[in-house]
């Protein structure tokens, strides 16, 4: 079953709201990718989500758009709804931004809230005078970069109510924050009112209670993530639950891939508003090919009661012979042929095997599609450098921006769902003295573009990973072969996209990988340090994904490639570029392990920072 109509089996003796979501009337959007091309939060109608919220097993509707109440408005003659909206706020002194939910307010509240918000001290008091049920929303995700320990230490003394589940945001944030304000005790709550002369405002401070909401802004996951309460028989009894600490956060938290279904959504929404007009009568074609894409299915494939209907509008339109002139036309062929082919519905149909959650179908095909397109004009990258061929090549690479493009919202999804380990390692040790099992680093996995070759490097992989498996370390090898004759350590293969010559060394194939593919593999399972032997394209993926997902790099350096590079060319040149290549990559590394002092003090000469440089062990 779908995900975002799955619901937790019912009981009658409970109640359930998602008490964070959005609409279309919510303000200019947090995020940075959206307010750079002007996107709206969101393209949601009230009434719509309203009624989602009903079947999806809500009992009660609210939308907590962020500093206005307009959305609520819309639906708040209908039944079993109240009125809210998610509050942005400030610590005066540095202006660390955060967001208050509010709920069961009134117009003149809101009025009132709009007043007094900027000074987060000021809401917290009116809020509290005024008993308005209120939370902080995604208490560890920092909204503009600032959020800080000492910012936390004061929102515990300040709010009594968390939002404990988030159902757009790292699912690990969620956890967190429940693990952090869960080990808070009568003497912590004293340590930090002394530190910050600060009396906490609620009784029991170290008792925190949590709710739950989607976060959702597309009306694709609304009630993701909701609110639980003892069977309530109208909103204001439900907010005195929740208010009294009645009440538990239910659903689940959030991926990458939920965060860039609802930027895509977002997008074709925008394109359809803007642009409807320019697509002329192909607008209802493109509409339905992008929604059967968003549900995850080949968005070539139509029924034949589909294909009816499109006649039938071109016909009553007027326009059924511009829907069939040969850009239209052309741009269709394209597409069904491509879908059409038995190898791509093959694969297609493998990748989509079991897969049930839209999302995650939608970036199975999106990728599959580019990863085929991009490998192909690397190819002629390739094939145009061995000629010689440099305006060539560089129109060939030039040619991947545009697909490079339409992932963006991948790209951005992954990179900016990432949780900061290091900030969050420091937050706990400042607030706890410890760090969480959660952010230790304790998976790791190991990226090479060689193991089953015959040389010293897939020797030494080989001999680590296994010493680690006998001693009981999470350490898995990542690699993308055709083959792979290797069975005896860990390891997780990504079959290539395709496979290319070196320029020169015709003799060593590399494999081109499945990037995205390799990045959420690495997401999911949730690693914490990504060991990399070799700055090929395994390599180069796996530094990709350390640096998207902000997680802890060791490299190895076990080969003198410029050396290799100036005897196979006889080309001081190119040995020098070799060198360049080399010190940017392994300079993104945090430790450089080599295999000598004579390297080590090689890598120093070419300027790497020798605080990084290790010598790799020996036995």
């Amino acid at each position: 079953m779908d995900r975002r109509t799955k619901i937790e089996t019912r009981h009658l003796n409970v109640s359930r709201c998602d008490l964070h979501i959005h609409s279309r009337y919510s303000a200019r959007s947090e995020e940075w990718l959206f307010r750079r091309f002007d996107f709206p939060d969101s393209y949601s109608d009230p009434k719509e989500l309203h009624g989602q919220l009903l079947k999806r097993g809500m009992d009660y509707a609210t939308i907590t758009d962020h500093d206005t109440i307009e959305g609520c408005l819309q639906i708040a003659h209908l039944p079993r709804t109240f009125v809210s909206e998610q509050v942005t706020t400030y610590f005066p002194h540095d202006v660390c931004k955060l967001h208050i939910l509010v709920w069961g307010i009134s117009e003149q509240q809101h009025r009132d809230i709009e007043g007094i918000r900027d000074n987060i001290f000021d809401l917290q008091r009116y809020l509290q005078t005024t008993q308005i049920t209120h939370a902080v929303a995604h208490p560890l995700y920092s909204v503009n970069g600032k959020l800080e320990g000492h910012h936390l230490e004061q929102l515990i003394l300040l709010f009594k109510h968390f939002e404990g589940i988030n159902g757009l945001r790292d699912a690990l944030l969620s956890d967190l924050a429940q693990t952090l304000f869960g080990q808070l005790t009568p003497e912590k709550i004293d340590a930090l009112a002394n530190r910050h002369n600060l009396a906490p405002t609620h009784a029991e401070p170290w008792k925190k209670i949590f709710v739950g909401g989607s976060d959702d802004h597309g009306g694709q996951f609304a009630a993701s993530a909701f609110t639980e309460t003892p069977s309530a028989d109208s909103a204001d009894r439900f907010l005195e639950f929740v208010r009294n600490g009645g009440c538990n956060a239910r659903g689940h938290g959030g991926t990458p891939l939920i965060l860039s279904h609802g930027f895509y959504n977002t997008v074709g929404c925008f394109i359809r508003d803007r642009f409807h007009e320019k697509l002329g009568p192909g607008a209802a074609l493109v509409e339905k090919m992008f929604s059967r894409f968003m549900e995850g299915r080949a968005p070539t494939e139509f029924t034949l009661k589909e294909k009816t209907e499109f006649i039938v509008e071109g016909v009553l339109s007027g326009k059924i012979f511009e829907l069939v002139k040969p850009a239209n036309v052309s741009l269709w062929k394209e597409l069904s042929g491509y879908f059409a082919r038995p190898e791509v519905k093959a694969k297609l149909a493998a990748q989509l095997e079991g897969v049930s959650e839209s999302e995650r179908r939608t970036f199975l095909m999106a990728n599959m599609v580019a990863e085929q397109l991009t490998f192909r004009f690397f190819n002629k990258f390739v094939q145009q450098i061995s000629s010689g061929n440099i305006v060539e090549s560089i129109q060939a690479l030039s040619a991947i921006a545009p697909i490079l493009v339409i992932l963006t919202p991948y790209i951005y999804g992954f990179h900016s769902q990432a949780p900061s380990r290091k900030w969050l390692r420091r937050v706990f040790k400042e607030l706890t003295g410890t760090v969480p099992i959660a952010l230790q680093n304790r998976k790791r996995a190991w990226f090479t573009d060689t193991l089953d070759d015959v040389n010293g490097v897939a020797t030494t992989i080989r001999r680590m990973v296994a010493a680690g498996a006998n001693a009981g370390k999470d350490l898995i090898v990542v690699v993308s072969r055709n083959e792979l004759s290797i069975d005896n350590i860990p390891i997780k293969n990504f079959p290539p996209i395709g496979e290319f010559e070196l320029p020169e060394y015709e003799l060593q194939k590399l494999s081109f990988p499945p990037i995205l593919q390799m990045l959420d593999y690495v997401q999911r399972e949730k690693f914490t340090e990504i060991i990399i032997s070799t700055p090929g394209p395994v390599g180069l993926t796996g530094l990709l994904a350390a640096k998207m997902l902000n997680l802890q790099t060791s490299g190895i350096y076990h080969t003198d490639f410029p050396q290799y590079i100036r005897i196979l060319t006889d080309d001081s040149f190119l040995e020098s570029v070799a060198w360049r290549y080399m010190h940017w990559f392994y300079g993104q590394l945090d430790t450089v392990f080599v295999n000598s002092e004579e390297y080590r003090q090689s890598w120093i000469k070419h300027g790497l920072n020798p605080a990084r440089l290790k010598i790799l062990p020996r036995g």
